[in-house]
This record gives C-alpha cells, sequence and structure tokens, in this order.
C-alpha cells in the first residue's frame, strides 16, 4: 500500500536531483568563461580602485591566487601629504606555476617558480571627487617588465548608501604587455552600503592593447566584499573574465587586510 506522502516524496526528490544537476551545469558553465583579469589590474600601489583619502595613513596586507593554483603574497603602504597628494609602495611576490602566454604562435611558460615586484605610485587630487594616479612597475625578475600607469578615478555619491567609481588607465611599456604599445583600460565600481559594517560592489574592468587587439582584448566582473571593523577591514575579491579563451591564469580569488591610521 502507497503511503500519502509518498508520491510527493518522488516528486520532491526528482526536482531536487534536477536542480543539483542544473546547479552543476551552471558551475562548469561559470568555470569555463571565467578566463580574464588583466594584470595591469595589480600594477598600482593599492589594492584596487580607489579615490584619494587624505592626510591618512594606510597599511595593508593580502593574498591571491589564479586559476593554477599559484599563490602570491601582497603588502602596501599609502600616506597622504596635504589634502591633495598621496604616496605610496606595494609589494608582491609568491609563486607563479604554469604561467603560459599565447600570441601569434609563440608560447611560454614558466612553472614553479619565484617572482617579485614592486610599484611605486603617487596620486594627486585634482578635485574633490577626481584624482589622477601615476604608478611605477619596478620588475625583480623576468616575469614582468618595467612600465608606466597613468590613471584618472572620478567618485560620484549619490546616496549615502549607493556611490559609484569611475576608472580610466592607460599601461605604457611593460604594463602594456610583450609586443604592445599601450594599454587602455576603463573600469566601473557600483558600491552599495549594507547596514554599517558592510559594502558591496560588482565591479566591470574592460582592456584592450594597440599592437594585439584580438589576443589582448578582456572584459571581466570582480565582485567584492568589503567588512569594516573598528581596528581594520578585510576585503574579498572574485575575478570572473568573461572574455579571452587562453588567459584563465589570470582569474583571481583574493583576501585583503587594511588598517587605517
Amino acid at each position: 500500500m502507497v503511503k500519502p506522502h509518498s508520491a510527493f516524496s518522488v516528486v520532491f526528490h526528482k526536482l531536487s536531483t534536477l536542480n543539483s544537476q542544473l546547479s552543476t551545469l551552471v558551475l562548469i558553465l561559470t568555470l569555463g568563461i571565467s578566463h580574464a583579469l588583466d594584470p595591469m589590474y595589480d600594477y598600482r600601489y593599492t589594492f584596487g580602485p580607489e579615490i584619494l583619502v587624505p592626510e591618512a595613513f594606510h597599511v595593508g596586507l593580502g593574498a591571491y591566487s589564479h586559476y593554477n593554483n599559484d599563490l602570491k603574497i601582497v603588502s602596501n603602504f599609502q600616506i597622504g601629504l596635504g589634502r591633495k597628494f598621496e604616496m605610496g609602495l606595494k609589494y608582491l611576490g609568491g609563486t607563479n606555476d604554469d604561467w603560459v602566454i599565447a600570441r601569434s604562435g609563440v608560447e611560454r611558460s614558466y612553472r614553479n617558480h619565484y617572482m617579485h615586484m614592486i610599484n611605486i605610485g603617487a596620486k594627486y587630487a585634482i578635485g574633490p571627487h577626481l584624482t589622477m594616479q601615476a604608478d611605477a612597475p619596478i620588475a625583480l625578475n623576468k616575469d614582468r617588465d618595467w612600465g608606466g600607469i597613468v590613471s584618472i578615478t572620478q567618485w560620484d555619491g549619490y546616496t549615502k548608501n549607493v556611490s559609484f567609481l569611475f576608472e580610466g588607465r592607460v599601461g605604457f611599456g611593460g604594463a602594456a604587455g610583450e609586443g604592445s604599445y599601450a594599454k587602455p583600460s576603463l573600469a566601473f565600481f557600483p558600491y552599495f552600503q549594507i547596514g554599517e559594517s558592510f559594502r558591496l560592489s560588482i565591479g566591470t574592468i574592460g582592456s584592450f592593447s594597440f599592437g594585439h587587439f584580438k589576443d589582448d582584448f578582456m572584459l571581466d566582473i570582480l565582485p567584492r566584499l568589503e567588512l569594516g571593523l573598528r581596528w581594520f577591514r578585510l576585503t574579498g575579491e572574485v575575478a570572473i573574465g568573461i572574455l579571452t579563451y587562453n588567459a584563465e591564469i589570470h582569474n583571481k580569488f583574493a583576501l585583503f587586510w587594511v588598517k587605517d591610521i
């Protein structure tokens, strides 16, 4: 004899199985298109796009990994000089496993070795919510060539809980990539304040390079979650690339700790 709830249980089981299969398919498709975070995103003395905070001293420590199980350790400091200037320095070092660049039939790869880079930068406040930034990445080994980046950043606060950050950048030399003349980049970061402690952002960043437009055209979604505590801030970040099939090595998962003094 069939119990009254048996038919419902069978249907529920089938729906649960279907939901699990669909979730797995979505996950596979998501990972399949998670390809490209432009390396120039790390060519800055800060941990991400931000506006100048005058007369403040910041120290930070973090780590991130790409799609291929490497690990980078990052540390930085920033100091405001008056209300118009800010200077900073960031160190990046760690393993760089299975780094492959395929371009015009030329393939280059490195396995299980260390890379180190220092980035020195400065920022100038053109207006209350508009800044210009210059960064000089200094490669300490062959993984990164010397180069420079100029950035313009604008912040618009529409309400107490919603704000927008726009960033335009141009990279030269090693920052533009191998065989490229210059690399423009545009970014848009909407921020949503949730209560007193949480801030959520789902940024979009796109870039390409003159000289290798097809190979270097990248578009990424960058979800970020910031937790503001009494003594420090924590930021988690994920890069989800949706273009450039051969650049999954630049997909990124990051966690940063920042202290304002």
